[in-house]
């Protein structure tokens, strides 16, 4: 399949989840998240999941980390749209956000992580194949950004269903995951 058709069933197929199901996946795949060996972790890129589209409440793997990493420090993704580009910036307690054009959360200020600072990366996703590839929502932001961190910067996708078989548009632009948590199994890569 290409990436248009698998982001098409794999939104709808998430949407369809009951509110049950989803809840119990989650705890789930905070279960399996734990069970990952990681090395410490001093920055974190995380995101602000969109309930509308049924994205995983990542707030959980964060809570899990910071616990095991007290001095760990959480940035979320700021876009560029006029140059296409993703900045790592880090959320202050108290901090302000603004919903970007994606109706995604961003921090409207903070200090800016440089890509090759970033220790672990949770990467939002739609779908992803047995290779570590991974279907996003299709604008390239994070396969832009990821190109630019350290080679053993370990990125973290999490989805509710299993891999698809192949997606048949990977580029050369495409970054893998190192990992992709699922409810029922974790996919090392």
């Amino acid at each position: 399949m290409i990436k248009s058709t698998v982001r098409k069933e794999y939104l709808q197929r998430r949407l369809d989840l009951q509110e049950e199901e989803l809840q119990q996946q989650i705890a789930l795949m905070a279960f399996n998240f734990q069970k990952l060996q990681l090395p410490a972790v001093k920055y974190l890129l995380s995101y602000f999941p969109l309930a509308n589209r049924r994205e995983f409440d990542i707030s959980v793997c964060e809570d899990i980390l910071r616990k095991q990493n007290p001095s760990m420090q959480v940035a979320w993704p700021r876009i560029e749209v006029h140059n296409a580009d993703m900045e790592a910036c880090l959320v202050e307690k108290g901090g302000l956000f603004l919903k970007n054009r994606y109706n995604i959360l961003e921090p409207i200020s903070g200090i800016i992580i440089a890509p090759e600072q970033i220790d672990i990366i949770f990467v939002p996703l739609v779908a992803f194949e047995s290779r570590g590839y991974r279907v996003g929502y299709g604008k390239g932001y994070y396969d832009r950004y990821l190109i630019r961190t350290r080679p053993d910067a370990i990125k973290v996708g999490f989805s509710f269903f299993g891999p698809v078989d192949s997606i048949e548009d990977i580029n050369e632009f495409d970054i893998p995951l190192n990992y992709c948590i699922t409810p029922y199994r974790t996919y090392e890569f």
